[in-house]
């Protein structure tokens, strides 16, 4: 189970994955852990063979990588007693494909949302192509948008902790509600 101190690796390793022990056990104290060396090990290795931390990668700037397209996939279901075993098989391609960034199941007023980059706008157009003729018999609304990112995409947005969240608003709050 992840505690607290678990919860802040995780979100420290998030930011940069190539950190030491040692500058986790700065950041820890820094927050008022006091957590030897040996025991940040330790929590990393239970957090890797328990499949929490899968993979330490790279973040890469995707506004320096050009031509890249990103394209948003909106999609409204249309109902079936096929729709289920549809979804498998959806779900299988999607993350099978080595261009979703990510893809997942919404509540409001579309039922999944996709996120895909591509090397050119040729294969982004002919992926859409193909994954209409796949899946057409399950769509009843598919909006496809080029998305222009302004931020750098970041998976820390995925870990952060609620200290950094109150920091953060914190921070930014006061000109908007007259400190």
């Amino acid at each position: 189970m992840v505690d607290r101190i678990d919860e802040l690796i995780i979100s420290i390793l998030s930011q940069d994955a190539r950190q030491s022990t040692s500058e986790i056990w700065d950041f820890l104290r820094g927050l008022g852990y006091n957590v030897p060396e040996d025991e940040i090990e330790s929590r990393k290795k239970a957090l890797e063979d328990e499949g929490v931390i899968k993979n330490y990668t790279i973040s890469v700037d995707s506004k320096k990588l050009p031509g890249r397209v990103i394209r948003v996939d909106l999609v409204t279901f249309r109902t079936s007693q096929a729709l289920p075993k549809r979804l498998e098989g959806l779900k299988r391609y999607l993350n099978d494909a080595p261009f979703v960034v990510f893809s997942g199941k919404t509540r409001g007023g579309y039922d999944w949302i996709t996120i895909k980059s591509f090397l050119t706008s040729e294969m982004a157009d002919e992926e859409n192509d193909i994954y209409r003729n796949l899946f057409g018999d399950i769509l009843q609304v598919y909006e496809v948008y080029d998305f222009v990112p302004q931020t750098n995409a970041s998976l820390y947005a995925l870990t952060y902790t609620e200290s950094e969240y109150k920091s953060f608003l914190k921070e930014w709050a006061p000109p908007f509600i007259g400190k």
